[in-house]
């Protein structure tokens, strides 16, 4: 602080004599250094000063009223117009006052995981402004409209690529708390940028409901998928075969391994993985036929349902094998979406158990909107993975 601004606050404070004439000092302080600032952001907005010559021909247009809500309740200001309309002051934007900026913070806060509990103690002892837990649910609630939108939204025609997974919920429901799953797609669109397409919420996998979710994404416009790729999912191999049977299913081979694991002695599994690793490491079909055939021989006998499940989902599990490297890397595994479920989890995880449905979709969807700069992107060396894709899928690449 300089000397020149310390004199003239004390100069102030001597004058002030109550805690009544303080706040409303204090009031005043405020509302006319808003106004200055705006005053201000106009002189540049203008590129001159009121009395002198309009540059553009766009000039001053007197004042429209906003009221904004303060710690110390209702204020209202005098916020400058341009002729044109083109003045969006930065200090207070346009169409927003201080109760949406304190609405905005609620939705940061509730992506967040905090309780409404919790929001209403933070808004109170920040803004000094008193909420309601109801009230709270009530504002969030205005998500509801925004996430039916956004779930309904068209979509492209091709997505050469997706990614479905689910993540399980704890979530009340009759009385009684029970175990949801959030279904999420994520595609790849023919110019490598990544999307969430889909986010619902069900009571229970099945193919049933993939059914209904891959249905969903045609409905709203996508006309082909060339390579759907997800963990062993409940239902999913029945949805894929129905609703797109022309897609390539690839099945994660990470979690094939640890589905495999889950009955295996300990001092067995260093064994087991590399002779597992030799399948899905050969370098075509057949060399991986013949190294499955090892497999069974060597491992049938102690850990049949293992092996099993190798023979049982052997189309899904190999057919990355028939793509070049860069394709295969992007397809054998579901990192791309498990990443994604692991941010959404760090938002979520203070949620142990949600009232209900609605509530578990607003905070997965703030949530999803809070790391979207982190999956919301163009796909490393996309030109060079286009270009494979479009050997193998030419006559579906319009």
């Amino acid at each position: 602080m300089n000397k020149q601004t310390e004199e003239l606050l004390d100069s102030l404070l001597k004058e002030i004599k109550t805690p009544e004439l303080f706040h409303s000092v204090s009031d005043q302080l405020f509302k006319r250094g808003i106004q200055a600032l705006l005053k201000a952001e106009m002189d540049v907005h203008l590129g001159n000063t009121k009395g002198q010559a309009s540059i553009d021909g766009n000039i001053r247009n007197g004042y429209s009223e906003k009221t904004l809500i303060t710690s110390e309740g209702e204020m209202t200001i005098q916020v400058p117009r341009d002729r044109q309309g083109k003045f969006d002051p930065v200090i207070i934007p346009k169409h927003k006052t201080m109760s949406q900026k304190i609405e905005d913070v609620m939705m940061g806060l509730y992506a967040k995981g905090m309780s409404t509990t919790d929001i209403v103690d933070f808004i109170q002892s920040t803004y000094g402004v008193e909420y309601s837990s109801t009230q709270v649910s009530l504002i969030t609630n205005k998500l509801l409209e925004d996430i039916k939108e956004w779930q309904s939204r068209p979509l492209q025609s091709i997505y050469p690529i997706i990614w479905i997974d689910a993540i399980h919920y704890k979530i009340r429901q009759d009385g009684k708390v029970v175990s949801k799953a959030a279904l999420i797609v994520l595609g790849i669109d023919l110019e490598g940028k990544q999307d969430i397409l889909a986010l619902h919420i069900i009571k229970n996998e099945s193919s049933i409901a993939w059914a209904m979710i891959l249905n969903d994404l045609i409905m709203r416009g996508v006309e082909d998928i060339f390579i759907l790729c997800s963990d062993n999912l409940t239902g999913i191999q029945h949805a894929v075969e129905s609703v797109l049977p022309q897609s390539v299913h690839q099945i994660c081979i990470v979690h094939q391994i640890r589905n495999s694991l889950k009955h295996v002695s300990y001092k067995d599994r260093k064994k087991i993985i590399a002779d597992m690793k030799k399948i899905y490491q050969a370098d075509n079909p057949e060399q991986a036929k013949m190294a499955l055939q090892y497999f069974t021989s060597e491992w049938s006998g102690k850990y049949k349902q293992a092996v099993n499940s190798w023979h049982h989902n052997w189309e899904a599990l190999i057919a990355f094998l028939d793509f070049p490297a860069e394709i295969r890397k992007l397809i054998y595994t579901t990192n791309i979406i498990e990443s994604f479920n692991a941010s959404l989890r760090k938002y979520t995880r203070n949620k142990k158990i949600f009232p209900n449905d609605d509530s578990a979709l607003k905070s997965i969807y703030l949530a999803a909107q809070e790391i979207k700069p982190k999956w919301n992107k163009s796909r490393f060396n996309w030109p060079k993975i286009y270009n494979q894709l479009y050997l193998y899928f030419e006559n579906r690449i319009k």
